[in-house]
């Protein structure tokens, strides 16, 4: 996964009046998680914006560029643990990272992606059905993926992948069940008894 890059600047003061001129000057409060350690950050709300859209969003790895630390940090590599948004808006209003080292495994869900052409089940009338869309996987920063492809070209009618049919990755461990499905071919949907009864035309009434 290459690692996202994002400007961040440390602030001293906290509480919700500091968020709330953060918010309306277009910034957002943020908090950096260490061992034993919580350092108060602002960010550029569209930069985070525009940084979840074009990239895994809260799956990515980051590279905070941090102005303003007291101690010598400027360039830290993260995870984010929590996303805060407006229930209403969906705006986000407060992000919690967590700090990395490129020597210690990490966690985190990663999206699967279906690649490939179409399946050979949707091909006679079936439906692509995804039951998960990502993984838990434990693995180095470094061998962290920012996707894994599935290809499901090849699944029939009542066909399904599992968790244990992931292609293999060097130093990469997936920590959910092997047994749990990800995709499955529904087979074609038919009109019930129903359907059947009211889409009939009714009889003709018999001529006097």
């Amino acid at each position: 996964m290459q690692n996202v890059e994002i400007s961040a600047e440390f602030r001293a003061a906290n509480g919700k009046g500091i968020a709330r001129q953060l918010r309306m000057s277009g910034q957002i409060p943020a908090v950096l998680y260490s061992r034993g350690k919580a350092t108060s950050l602002s960010l550029s709300l569209s930069h985070v914006q525009k940084v979840f859209h074009s990239h895994a969003g809260s799956h990515a790895i980051f590279r905070l560029k941090v102005s303003g630390l007291p101690e010598s940090r400027d360039n830290v590599m993260a995870l984010v643990r929590d996303v805060q948004r407006d229930p209403l808006t969906g705006r986000i209003m407060h992000l919690d990272f967590f700090e990395l080292s490129e020597k210690d495994m990490v966690r985190n869900r990663v999206p699967v992606e279906i690649v490939g052409e179409v399946p050979v089940g949707v091909k006679l009338g079936g439906v692509l059905e995804h039951h998960v869309r990502e993984v838990m996987v434990e693995c180095l920063p470094a061998a962290m993926p920012d996707h894994i492809k599935l290809d499901a070209s090849g699944l029939g009618i009542n066909d399904s992948v599992h968790v244990r049919d992931l292609p293999p990755a060097p130093g990469l461990r997936i920590i959910d069940s092997p047994d749990t499905v990800l995709v499955h071919i529904l087979p074609p949907r038919t009109e019930s008894p129903e359907e059947t009864v009211a889409a009939a035309p009714e009889p003709e009434a018999p001529k006097k």
